[in-house]
Order: C-alpha cells, then sequence, then structure tokens
C-alpha cells in the first residue's frame, strides 16, 4: 500500500477545489479515497493551514480539517514526531520552515509528498506526486 503526504496546497486543493490538483494527485487521492492506499496530513500542513486561514488567504480551517480526517478512514494525522525532526535537521538545503517540515515528514514515513512545487522536486530527495 503506498503512502502520501499532502503538502499545504495540495491539502487546501483536495478540500476546496479537488479539479485544482494535478491528475496523477487526483488519480492518488481517488485511492485513498477508495481505502486502497494512506494519506497523511503532517502538522505543520495543519499549523499553515490556521496561519493562511487567519491572514485571509484562505476561507479553510480546522473545522474543515478536523471533519475530513474524521470521515476518512484512510486519510491520518501526522502529529510532529522526532523522526522528522531528524529529517528536518538534514534539510538545511529546504530554506522555507514549513517546506522543510513537510519534506521531513514525507521521508519520515517513506511517502510520497503530493506537491506542484516545481522547487522540492529539482530537489530530488523526496518523490513528488503532481
Amino acid at each position: 500500500m503506498a503512502e502520501y503526504v499532502l503538502d499545504t496546497h495540495a491539502c487546501v486543493f483536495a478540500l476546496v477545489k479537488p479539479q485544482k490538483l494535478g491528475e496523477r494527485a487526483r488519480k492518488a487521492l481517488r485511492r485513498v479515497e477508495l481505502g486502497r492506499e494512506r494519506a497523511w496530513i503532517p502538522a505543520a500542513v495543519a499549523a499553515e493551514l490556521v496561519l493562511l486561514h487567519e491572514l485571509g488567504r484562505i476561507s479553510i480551517g480546522l473545522p474543515e480539517l478536523e471533519a475530513t480526517l474524521e470521515n476518512s478512514p484512510t486519510l491520518g494525522f501526522l502529529p510532529l514526531d522526532f523522526n522528522q525532526i531528524r529529517e528536518f535537521a538534514s534539510l538545511a538545503s529546504i530554506r522555507d520552515p514549513f517546506d522543510r517540515l513537510i519534506v521531513g515528514a514525507a521521508r519520515s514515513v517513506g511517502g510520497k509528498l503530493v506537491s506542484k512545487d516545481a522547487n522540492l522536486r529539482d530537489l530530488g530527495i523526496v518523490q513528488i506526486v503532481w
């Protein structure tokens, strides 16, 4: 069973406008919905959603994220743990702290990162699905 980790924009798109996801990302998340694969929302994504909501940049917040997590047995919340911090420490080439935490989360579970971020893809340190 493949595992995926959603970055922040992928999470927002999945919750609000799934049609904005890339084709491979949509197919992967469809397999998650069908229970064939598993996906994770890292703590860093939840924190970034809160900040973006407070700034008025997105309309969804924690209630929508919590409801989605409660209603999807194959979509889980990934709390920040020491394994992710070890990965974070090894990723000094990623300057954005949220990106660094999210990539660390993907690497800690051996998952593919659902992201359209070309900079992360070009680094080649985690497999990207979009």
